[in-house]
């Protein structure tokens, strides 16, 4: 780690562990062994917060493409054993680095994003493809990052194009899938923008089945687990 990029690391812990305090947290900077709450074998994270019954386990980092996400899978899933606690991983490009992570972001249900699903098809069934086609990428954005955290994979506030990559690379998507997604990412990002696009009806059809399935799979396994 270079001199900036530790600086970056520790103003990083400094604000984030500062954010937690105002809270109503109890927080320990870079705790040894001996104060964690549970066995994490030789794992020591950034940050650990407690308030109540719920606490944190936090490893910070400064770029996406230094994450090892099978490693920190197996964190995440040893932390999740204990009720009331999470483990949260969180880099300088989150999707929302101003609110605090684990507890200001509220992910929709399966049922909500299955009712929303529902609702696109009217969009559709009035010729309203483009609005369509947005809600049905906001459907699929949200049912992505709930299918991380019900599977212990701690990368629900990555950018979605680093979501995406982690998603398929750990088998959450096929490569078909994949290939489909980052089609549409680029559809959305055009459209999101305020560009003209002609959508293929084809592509709108394909993604639509894709998120169904995959609201049908993840929602099921959910229910399961």
């Amino acid at each position: 780690m270079t001199n900036n990029t530790k600086t970056l690391h520790d103003e990083k812990i400094i604000s984030l562990a500062n954010k937690y305090v105002r809270e109503g947290f109890q927080v320990l900077i870079e705790p040894k062994t001996d104060q964690l709450p549970f066995d994490l074998g030789n794992y020591q994270p950034d940050i650990i917060a407690t308030k109540d019954n719920t606490g944190f386990v936090i490893e910070i980092k400064t770029s996406l493409s230094r994450i090892s996400v099978e490693r920190l899978k197996a964190v995440a899933e040893e932390v999740s054993k204990h009720p009331g606690w999470r483990f949260l991983l969180v880099s300088l490009e989150d999707i929302e680095a101003k609110l605090l992570p684990g507890t200001t972001q509220k992910l929709p249900s399966w049922q909500e994003l299955t009712d929303r699903f529902i609702q696109t098809h009217n969009l559709i069934e009035n010729d309203a493809i483009e609005p369509a086609f947005l809600f049905l990428w906001s459907i699929f954005e949200g049912a992505l990052r709930k299918r991380a955290v019900d599977a212990s994979i701690p990368i629900e506030q990555f950018p979605i194009i680093g979501l995406l990559r982690q998603m398929y690379s750990l088998g959450e998507l096929s490569i078909s899938q994949f290939d489909l997604v980052q089609d549409c990412l680029k559809i959305r990002n055009r459209l999101a923008h305020g560009y003209i696009e002609t959508l293929n009806l084809k592509v709108v059809h394909d993604f639509d089945n894709l998120v169904g399935e995959l609201l049908e799979e993840w929602r099921n396994e959910s229910k399961r687990n």
